[in-house]
């Protein structure tokens, strides 16, 4: 990854080429569809699947925490959570 910004840095702004003083690494998990998993497991109703991942969940931290909050307290929310349903991922489903 550093050589290709590199390149690209020499064919067009050479002058930003320079060392590289730090870099890091931000690691992230994805589901298939890159959408998140917020679901009761099938097989144990008491436990809540609370996935936000696939990189871009911490954006919405306060909703899903007001989700899980309103499934494990109420066990029902005003949100539409078909989107992200664990069945969703199942072998042969369309």
């Amino acid at each position: 990854e550093v050589e290709t910004i590199r390149r690209i840095l020499r064919e067009h702004i050479p002058d930003l080429v320079g060392p590289l003083l730090r870099s890091s690494v931000c690691l992230y998990t994805n589901t298939p569809d890159l959408h998140f998993l917020l679901d009761f497991h099938p097989e144990h109703p008491g436990v809540l699947i609370a996935s936000p991942c696939s990189g871009h969940g911490f954006k919405f931290a306060q909703v899903i925490g007001e989700i899980c909050a309103d499934l494990l307290l109420e066990g029902k929310t005003n949100f539409d959570l078909s989107p992200f349903r664990m069945d969703r991922l199942r072998p042969g489903k369309p």
